[in-house]
């Protein structure tokens, strides 16, 4: 089933949520082969992109703007 929640981020968080948000607080990540902790460069990197592009979502278009080295890199390894 697929529920849908309008989240308004600039009221102030009710009782129950700050509740849920301290419980959570002493929960560790679970980090695994899909999920790998990030590196310092990588959060630098994305850290620097959402501050220019000013954005909390990096699209892979952005990442192709900023680095297209990266991706040509990828794109001759697939056809080599």
């Amino acid at each position: 089933m697929l529920v849908r929640k309008m989240i308004n981020v600039a009221a102030p968080l009710t009782a129950e949520e700050q509740t849920e948000l301290a419980a959570l607080k002493d929960r560790s990540i679970t980090y695994d082969e899909d999920c790998p902790p990030m590196t310092d460069e990588q959060l630098d990197e994305l850290d620097y992109l959402m501050r220019k592009y000013k954005t909390r979502r990096i699209t892979k278009e952005i990442k192709m703007a900023e680095f297209p080295e990266r991706f040509q890199k990828r794109k001759a390894e697939a056809t080599g």
